[in-house]
């Protein structure tokens, strides 16, 4: 599946989707942000340095909600795995 920018992904989550579209990893401190060429533009334009400012340049007209998620999209898949205090195997004691 083609990645999308962020922001077009949560505006318009069934439509506009070009074929090979430019997009640029924006870091926002220690968020990334896939954006197209455009909404990077505009945050560029805008003057917007963090990520919470990002979430506010792109807010719903008449609303409280960010098109940008708070999340990233690769936030779980990236997570580190808790280790189990224990080993998944059995114990010598066990019967086999």
């Amino acid at each position: 599946m083609q990645q999308r920018c962020e922001v077009c992904e949560n505006f318009r989550p069934d439509g506009d989707l070009k074929p090979n579209r430019v997009l640029e990893q924006v870091s926002f401190g220690k968020r990334r942000v896939l954006l197209c060429r455009a909404h990077a533009g505009i945050a560029h334009n805008s003057g917007v340095t963090t990520f919470q400012g990002l979430r506010e340049l792109y807010t719903e007209q008449h609303g409280a909600r960010s098109y940008v998620p708070r999340r990233a999209r690769t936030a779980t898949a990236k997570a580190p795995k808790k280790s189990s205090p224990r080993s998944p195997g059995r114990r010598a004691s066990d019967a086999v």
